[in-house]
């Protein structure tokens, strides 16, 4: 009986973190549509939205923790769990570099924009597409998709890296990754 609520907690967890996923992305989108139309008001309400996304991150990890009271986890469930519990912080972060966004749109007030600014949107595209990759990976339960999370991880990463190091002023240029599709997780699965 313990484990069959146990398994439901999970399954609602992952329910949770899929809505979450899911918020995140659209602000990321609005973030991007306010930027590139100059939309004060869009941009006004992603920082609202992002209010939203912290409460669930506090939910989410409160959800997490719960669990673990309860449910005393084997280790393979509380690493699952843990691993949540990231997924969940660096979804919230995400949702702080959208808020960013939106609030450089509101100090750029209406105006014609930089031209270094043309790669937003294929940046924002890539991480959407990244974004819902990496939930849905994250999301199936198939061992042999460990290596394929991996990959999602390091693009992740060079992303990372890529506009850390950037000097604000220059254009990125995007390169062409393997990239992993979902219909190839989903061929692992079985």
């Amino acid at each position: 009986m313990a484990r069959v609520e146990f398994d439901q907690e999970l399954e609602r967890l992952e329910t949770e973190i899929k809505i979450m996923a899911s918020t995140v992305e659209s602000s990321i989108e609005k973030s991007i549509n306010s930027l590139l139309e100059q939309d004060i008001e869009l941009a006004k309400d992603v920082i609202k939205g992002d209010d939203v996304i912290d409460k669930m991150c506090d939910d989410l990890e409160e959800l997490c923790m719960g669990i673990l009271r309860r449910q005393a986890p084997l280790a393979s469930d509380l690493r699952e769990i843990v691993s949540c519990m990231y997924v969940i912080e660096e979804l919230e972060r995400i949702g702080d570099y959208a808020e960013g966004i939106a609030v450089l749109t509101i100090k750029m007030g209406v105006r014609p924009l930089p031209t270094d600014l043309v790669i937003i949107p294929q940046m924002s595209i890539h991480t959407v597409e990244m974004l819902r990759m990496s939930t849905e990976t994250f999301l199936i339960k198939n061992p042999n998709v460990r290596r394929l999370r991996r990959k999602i991880q390091m693009q992740f990463q060079m992303q990372r890296r890529i506009m850390q190091h950037q000097p604000s002023n220059c254009q990125l240029k995007l390169q062409k990754t393997n990239s992993v599709s979902y219909t190839h997780i989903r061929a692992h699965e079985t």
